[in-house]
């Protein structure tokens, strides 16, 4: 059984890296093409998507990486804009949320 959970974690932490690497090179430019990304690992919890963080790595830091301007109040709280499309996230704990203003202004 403990060879199961070290198989299952060791699998974690590969889609969880995998994960980060496709934002970067994607370069997601919308809430939906990161969402796509999202979904691939885990499906969205109380947000509109979900990404567990908790590793060196996060992915605060790979939106950053793939362009979009990030505004850190923790690392479990910011507010990431793209530059372009002016598409915005807010991640809280993990839970990820379309923030996008629509073409009125609200959201």
């Amino acid at each position: 059984m403990q060879g199961v959970i070290v198989n299952l974690l060791d699998d974690f932490w590969k889609l969880y890296s995998l994960t980060l690497r496709d934002i970067r090179e994607e370069k997601p430019d919308t809430f939906n093409k990161l969402a796509v990304i999202l979904n691939r690992f885990q499906g969205p919890s109380a947000g509109d998507a979900f990404f567990p963080d908790g590793a060196d790595d996060i992915l605060g830091e790979a939106v950053q990486d793939a362009g979009w301007y990030v505004s850190w109040e923790a690392a479990y709280l910011w507010t990431a804009t793209h530059p372009v499309t002016r598409a915005r996230i807010r991640f809280v704990e993990g839970d990820v949320y379309d923030e996008t203003p629509t073409e009125d202004g609200r959201r």
